[in-house]
């Protein structure tokens, strides 16, 4: 579209969401994490050149809506935003084939990597790493061995239950849901347990049920 950065943004570690509560009679406040691994969104404002009086109106079409951005300082990682705001190009030479002006991003505080792994096959009694900055919530899928299977991560475990020997399944830890691999029929319900997570570093992943896991990453990063 020739917009281009006029210089780069600054790298942001995402402010975590606490409360502070004032306790009568004390000094200070308590600080309370509303929990583990919980941040804030926050805004990014970059700014831009245009050349070309007469595409100003297509970037300003382009520069709407959501989806994934990279910035410069960053160019391994994506996340999540959205583009919020007036958009605003100022005429900066006399014949207006060059504009300037600010963009700002709505960004959600957690990135992800511009071309992670997308699976990994793990046999019973494996380890998988981590190695993003925070808990991972990725997606598992498995073919039935047995009509009940166990997935146990670092000692919290899943028990799945009412399953056909030969069928798929997948169980979806970041909205804590489990169903038929086609995502047809909802089993939450055969579910008991907690929904296994990756945390930073070398996790242990042990079960029954299935000979072999998959695990789809969602590694995420401050």
């Amino acid at each position: 579209m020739g917009v281009i950065m006029r210089g780069p943004v600054p790298i942001v570690r995402p402010e975590e969401r606490v409360r502070h509560v004032e306790i009568p009679g004390r000094s200070g406040d308590l600080t309370e994490t509303e929990g583990e691994n919980i941040y804030n969104s926050y805004i990014q404002t970059a700014s831009i050149s245009v050349s070309g009086g007469f595409r100003v109106h297509d970037v300003y079409q382009w520069l709407r809506g959501a989806g994934y951005v990279t910035f410069s300082g960053e160019p391994d990682m994506r996340q999540a935003a959205r583009i919020i705001g007036a958009v605003t190009l100022n005429k900066h030479s006399r014949n207006l084939d060059k504009w300037e002006g600010e963009v700002q991003f709505y960004c959600q505080p957690l990135k992800e990597r511009l071309h992670q792994g997308a699976m990994n096959e793990i046999a019973q009694n494996g380890n998988v790493i981590n190695h993003g900055d925070v808990i991972e919530k990725p997606d598992w899928s498995f073919t039935a061995t047995a009509t009940s299977a166990l997935i146990s991560v670092n000692g919290k475990s899943l028990t799945f239950t009412g399953l056909g020997i030969g069928n798929m399944y997948l169980i979806r830890s970041d909205v804590e849901m489990a169903m038929t691999a086609d995502r047809l029929t909802d089993m939450t319900a055969n579910t008991i347990g907690d929904f296994p997570d990756l945390a930073p570093g070398s996790n242990t992943v042990t079960g029954s049920g299935w000979n072999t896991i998959n695990v789809w990453r969602r590694e995420r990063f401050l």
